[in-house]
């Protein structure tokens, strides 16, 4: 079973290589408390797969992360703006560089409460819970109410605004791309993506200025590189361990990827990226069923199929957000992954000849292999040139 669903096989990986991280080092203390503090999320993955095991499931714990991400958001909107002040929500202010006077720029940005107070985070739980709320209102069985989630997006547009996120804006662009290219075309991705770029720096003020030679963009380039500096002979295998990230470059990566690679080796990193190979290409797959079915339904479940580029749209979100952000261990980011799992399981149920969409086999490995050196060496690459 782990073979027909190798998502859930590098999740476990994950748990595997969070131990040898500490293990190669002889850390006996943090092999436990890294070990247990990982298990608690792995349980959450394995009850969510198992648990969402119909179309009707899915979309109730889609509907329910909707809703309580939207009231939560509207929660800090209230609070930003000053209507209540509520006790629970600290909003931060964040230094943005320097005046040409020789003055410290700040700006206050929105954080959200429990582990959304990073406003970063809370950009891309914004994002990922506007895609939800357009997939319920496109819903055809929906009643009259559905135009309520207008009402969420518009607030949860706000919000967005709200959190000065650079990283939660590249995020819905990243988004909106995957969305746009399976119903509508390359060229039609490409076309948004040109006019989304052009009115961003028009209008977004300090969310369009991505600056990557200056500023809070070049710091977190500096933090990948003391990171990937690290991973030398003997920790290129396992690891500086998990957890170690901060004590070696002062604060975390600011890149779950460059983050996984660091703490958890090539071993560890390989099955991290693994996560969201699998996801991907099963969620590729289904969209190169559906456009060689030229629209004809491919499932079974009409709703498994209407949900596919929401799917697709979802997990870029979350890949793009941790582009900026360490979230390699948190359960926001293995609910995405297990969302993502559950879909496939369902979908390659739902498929005229059910088969599963990706399987844990030689080839397959071959490609995961070939993707993770790949991004491992366009880091390395990427922090040569620019950090400086």
């Amino acid at each position: 079973m782990l073979k027909r669903q190798p998502i859930t096989l590098c999740v476990i990986g994950v748990l595997v290589a969070v131990a040898l991280s500490h293990a190669s080092h002889m850390y006996f203390y943090g092999i436990r408390t890294s070990t247990v503090m990982f298990l608690k999320t792995l349980m959450y993955y394995l009850l969510l797969i198992c648990i969402i095991d119909s179309p009707q499931r899915l979309k109730g714990l889609l509907k329910t992360i909707a809703i309580s991400s939207s009231v939560m958001i509207l929660l800090c909107v209230i609070d930003y703006v000053g209507i209540f002040d509520f006790e629970f929500i600290k909003h931060v202010s964040d230094r943005d560089g320097v005046s040409d006077a020789g003055e410290v720029i700040r700006v206050f940005r929105m954080r959200g409460t429990g582990i959304f107070q990073d406003p970063n985070d809370l950009s891309v739980l914004i994002v990922t819970t506007g895609i939800l709320c357009w997939y319920f209102f496109n819903d055809p069985a929906a009643s009259p109410l559905r135009f309520l989630w207008v009402v969420s997006m518009i607030i949860l547009g706000i919000g967005l605004i709200y959190t000065r996120s650079r990283g939660g804006l590249l995020t819905l662009g990243i988004a909106g791309m995957v969305f746009v290219l399976p119903k509508y075309g390359k060229k039609a991705a490409i076309a948004c993506a040109v006019v989304g770029m052009a009115g961003v720096t028009v209008l977004a003020g300090r969310q369009g200025n991505i600056d990557l030679n200056s500023g809070t963009g070049h710091d977190r380039i500096l933090l990948w590189r003391e990171g990937l500096s690290a991973i030398k002979s003997p920790d290129l295998l396992f690891g500086i361990g998990e957890g170690q990230y901060s004590d070696l470059a002062g604060l975390a990566a600011h890149n779950s990827f460059v983050h996984a690679f660091t703490e958890l080796g090539l071993f560890g990193g390989t099955f991290f990226i693994g996560c969201f190979f699998f996801a991907a290409l099963g969620i590729y797959r289904l969209a190169q069923f559906q456009s060689k079915n030229h629209g004809r339904p491919i499932f079974r479940s009409r709703e498994l199929e209407r949900y596919l580029p929401y799917a697709g749209a979802i997990l870029a979100a979350w890949c793009g957000g941790m582009m900026s952000l360490s979230r390699c261990y948190v359960v926001p980011t293995y609910m995405v992954v297990g969302i993502s799992a559950a879909y496939l399981n369902l979908a390659g149920a739902s498929l005229a000849r059910p088969t599963p969409l990706v399987y844990w086999n030689k080839q397959h490995v071959i490609y995961l292999l070939g993707v993770s050196m790949g991004m491992l060496i366009a880091f390395l690459i990427f922090v040569r040139i620019f950090a400086h």
